[in-house]
């Protein structure tokens, strides 16, 4: 099994844009850092996924159905019957080895499968997230052991497919950045949830950005010294006047990871919001940069129309300035996730060459 490109440039490994299983074609969708000299690969072919290793000379690719790390993956695949591409079973729509996979189950829930002992993380996350109750949809914990949870589906579509949603487009979003600003209402799930809730301060942020630079150093290439530059800026506006305490009244909870594929929309249910378990107390403002970040890259992935972007990025205005935020703010955490995603997309094949425009964007 070996990629359809070199592995290896000046010693780090190089992402190929499809390897060969069995003798067929899989395209490279995603990649992440695994170690200091490996890449791990999600592939997909005909809505089939596979995972592997990348390594400078050789990359290899798990069988089907299986990762040696996540004993609850292998088990809900080798005890269903396996849909591809809907139907009946169980489906398998997310791939990370060594570090999670989610798969559809029949019954339309969802399992998200981690390395033994890491489920906890998950249900902990679930529990700060209600605050978010105030106006969001979330999935319930329907089952759970030390390396699976099993998650109610949610109403609606992902708030990522303006086609699917056609003229309900800013309708959709309007609800869902409402949703979000209830959060910091002071009803009484928020206050307990708020008074449990870990911080993430501005210097918590900037190492992730800094984290991510790191892991990205071998990928950047020619962007290197620009990337460099850029995050000394941003880094000394998030940390300006030793950024914001948690005693201000800009804080409360957000979710850290917001961004379209995070939120759901039902014209019935409302707005929905997934994968919670980065739940936290921080600047209400890290939310709304991030998710303007996205709504920008996604025009250059040819994903929504400027016009769509900017249906989304007036409603991200609109709660900014209904909320009481600080635009300054919303804007240094922007070019926080702008840079983030020039590291995170430099992983990607497919959108790695298009991430010139994040630069520009941060600068």
């Amino acid at each position: 099994m070996t990629p359809e490109a070199d592995t290896s440039r000046s010693g780090a490994p190089v992402i190929p844009d499809a390897v060969t299983v069995d003798g067929e074609r899989w395209t490279v969708r995603r990649a992440w850092p695994a170690s200091r000299d490996r890449i791990a690969i999600e592939a997909e072919k005909n809505s089939a996924i596979r995972a592997g290793l990348l390594s400078v000379d050789r990359v290899t690719m798990f069988d089907a159905g299986r990762d040696p790390k996540l004993p609850g993956f292998e088990r809900l695949l080798a005890t269903a019957e396996t849909s591809v591409a809907g139907g009946t079973g169980n489906r398998l729509i997310s791939h990370r080895p060594g570090k999670r996979a989610v798969i559809r189950l029949a019954d339309g829930s969802f399992a998200k499968c981690v390395r033994p002992s890491r489920a906890a993380d998950i249900i902990a996350g679930q529990g700060r997230a209600e605050a978010f109750r105030n106006g969001f949809a979330l999935p319930n914990v329907l089952t759970a052991d030390d390396s699976t949870v099993v998650l109610s589906a949610l109403p609606g579509v992902e708030l990522h497919d303006p086609g699917r949603l056609g003229a309900d487009w800013a309708h959709a979003w309007g609800e869902a950045l409402d949703a979000w600003a209830l959060a910091a209402h002071n009803s009484a799930a928020a206050s307990a949830t708020k008074r449990s809730l870990p911080i993430h301060s501005a210097a918590a942020e900037a190492q992730v950005l800094d984290d991510w630079r790191t892991r990205a150093h071998d990928l950047l290439g020619p962007r290197t010294a620009e990337v460099d530059s850029l995050i000394t800026q941003v880094r000394a506006d998030l940390l300006s006047d030793g950024g914001a305490s948690a005693g201000d009244g800009n804080w409360g909870p957000i979710h850290r990871d917001l961004h379209d594929k995070q939120i759901m929309w039902d014209p019935v249910g409302g707005p929905g919001l997934l994968d919670v378990d980065t739940a936290c107390l921080g600047e209400r403002e890290l939310d709304l940069g991030n998710l303007r970040a996205h709504a920008r890259w996604r025009t250059h992935q040819e994903i929504w129309t400027d016009d769509e972007a900017e249906a989304v990025i007036g409603e991200i205005s609109r709660v900014t300035s209904e909320s009481g935020l600080d635009p300054r703010r919303v804007s240094a955490y922007e070019r926080s996730t702008l840079l983030r995603l020039v590291c995170v997309y430099a992983f990607r094949p497919r959108f790695s060459d298009r991430t010139g425009v994040l630069l520009e964007a941060a600068r």
